[in-house]
């Protein structure tokens, strides 16, 4: 039965405008290898910054410039910038669906610690 609905619940988010959207963005990535390699160093960048924040690691002054500059390249490339616009809007909905799934099921989420 819980299945069923979230089986139901995958396929109203198949066929939500946010993932249509993606879809398509992913579409036009596809079709053009500079935008592919992009996405996928950018992905890359991410990742990376993730896994050290993920284990404590602290991120250095040139770590997060060569982020930042490769964001703001995204600008000059406006088939990266939509793909991850689209993919931005769907994995919010997957948060908020997190949450409200947390929050219904009285899941406790771990507080931040200050660091002082």
């Amino acid at each position: 039965m819980i299945y069923d609905q979230a089986h139901k619940l995958a396929q109203k988010i198949k066929n939500s405008s946010e993932y249509q959207e993606l879809k398509e963005a992913k579409k036009m990535i596809d079709q053009n290898s500079e935008s592919q390699k992009i996405l996928a160093d950018f992905h890359a960048k991410q990742l990376e910054i993730q896994a050290m924040q993920m284990m404590g690691q602290e991120i250095s002054v040139d770590k997060v410039k060569e982020y930042e500059k490769m964001s703001g390249l995204l600008v000059l490339h406006p088939t990266v910038r939509d793909y991850l616009q689209a993919e931005f809007k769907l994995l919010k909905i997957m948060a908020d669906i997190q949450k409200i799934l947390s929050d219904a099921l009285e899941i406790i989420q771990p507080k931040a610690v200050d660091k002082e």
